[in-house]
């Protein structure tokens, strides 16, 4: 595929019917959490384990599954509950219901007042260079973006041994509404030779608000709608013309939006699992060693490892593991 769209944040709140008695004061509570897995996400209780930490962002206590966060009991009566969906939350909802359904539910909650959009990301994805980062960081020092936005930087990574990881471009201030963000997803991937390049439209509270309802209601294709918010916000130009308002697009760019607007559905990717990270880690870092201790000791050593690790378990390695047995179930 040449480019991709796809979700890859998703926040909103829910209101809920407070609890103010002398010896209870609870912005939300447990059978809030249920109405909003089962009623909402359309996914089951028995998936959701409860955060080890507990609550954040004000609320005390917390629920997660693969990626995917409702916090609830907040400290105001106000806050009612909030959902919290990372890139791997999108992709593990959208293994169990297309993300076109739950924006249009979110959707029907903001029009009734029940629902709060406070955070968006939009992703895209390019696989054929046309988002190329040293071009683009050129292109605005040369002023060749045109936008109302005015906050542009720059980034340029290293690691430790000096290896290339990738340019960033931020276009919008880290506190703005609506910000840009372009690097190489390939590199951040530890993939070197491969061309993967994402553009990500981070939207918050309005923005996020009035890109859920151009995503629902506009009637046109995924792509299509996409493209158009982010024309609307960016253009990387040809200086030809005194008039900047009047200067032709930079033929790449036009390029990737036409490339856009042909995409009909968000992209569906499997979300990989806490469990599968830690599977990685063993295999990558530390396959030497199993090697040499299976050799040394045979399967007897492993039976013990296993007994160990059994009684060394701690609550976020139960959580991975119970996400993950929910998930493939």
């Amino acid at each position: 595929m040449k480019a991709t769209v796809s979700i890859d944040w998703c926040s909103f709140t829910v209101r809920c019917e407070p609890i103010e008695e002398q010896e209870e004061r609870h912005s939300s509570t447990y059978d809030d959490v249920l109405y909003i897995i089962e009623g909402v996400l359309r996914l089951k209780p028995e998936q959701f384990s409860p955060m080890e930490h507990g609550g954040r962002h004000g609320y005390r206590k917390g629920v997660s599954f693969n990626g995917i966060e409702i916090y609830y009991d907040g400290n105001s009566l106000t806050m009612g509950a909030n959902v919290s969906m990372s890139g791997d939350g999108c992709r593990t909802f959208t293994q169990f219901h297309p993300m076109e359904e739950l924006l249009q539910i979110i959707h029907e909650g903001v029009k009734e007042g029940e629902i709060n959009p406070t955070r968006l990301d939009v992703a895209c994805d390019d696989h054929t260079g046309l988002l190329n980062l040293r071009r683009i960081i050129e292109v605005i020092r040369e002023r060749k973006l045109r936008s109302r936005i005015t906050h542009r930087r720059g980034i340029f990574n290293l690691n430790g041994s000096d290896q290339d990881e990738g340019d960033t471009v931020y276009i919008g201030s880290e506190k703005s509404e609506m910000r840009i963000r372009i690097y190489d997803k390939a590199k951040e991937q530890g993939d070197y030779d491969g061309t993967w390049n994402r553009l990500e439209m981070v939207n918050r509270r309005d923005y996020a608000r009035a890109v859920i309802e151009a995503l629902v209601t506009s009637g046109a294709e995924m792509g299509e709608i996409v493209a158009g918010i982010l024309a609307d916000r960016i253009a990387f130009i040809e200086l030809d013309d005194v008039n900047i308002s009047r200067c032709s697009l930079a033929s790449w760019w036009a390029e990737f939006l036409e490339t856009l607007k042909r995409i009909k559905l968000m992209f569906k990717e499997k979300p990989e699992m806490a469990v599968e990270r830690l599977a990685h880690f063993f295999g990558d870092d530390l396959a030497a060693c199993v090697y040499v201790l299976s050799e040394a000791f045979g399967d007897g050593f492993w039976k013990h490892v296993k007994d160990k690790g059994k009684e060394k378990i701690r609550k976020r390695h139960k959580t991975a593991l119970d996400a993950y047995r929910a998930f493939n179930s």
